[in-house]
């Protein structure tokens, strides 16, 4: 069997993305705790000071959306995202020979 190895940059990613996972887990953890029924003692976040549910999910994907635009770039600069082979493709029909 051959051997396999990731990318330095698909690893990165893979953090990336661990990380914004867990920072989600941590917001719904907080919105849980918030939102819960009953006096809760456990101690609120940060971002319980944040005011409304909208702007928490905007901040998220605001986050997101930055993290996405860090990776394309970073894949756009080592030339591996295939937009350099969009100009090599055919949306017609070939004419029979």
């Amino acid at each position: 069997m051959q051997a396999f190895r990731f990318p330095r940059t698909a690893i990165a990613l893979m953090v990336a993305t661990f990380l914004a996972v867990l920072g989600a887990i941590g917001l719904a953890a907080e919105i849980s705790r918030t939102a819960g029924f009953g006096g809760s003692t456990l101690p609120s976040m940060w971002w319980s000071a944040l005011p409304a549910l909208p702007f928490r999910f905007f901040l998220m994907l605001l986050f997101l959306w930055v993290v996405g635009a860090v990776g394309y770039a970073v894949l756009f600069a080592l030339r591996w995202s295939g937009v350099h082979r969009l100009s090599n493709i055919v949306t017609w029909p070939q004419p029979r020979q």
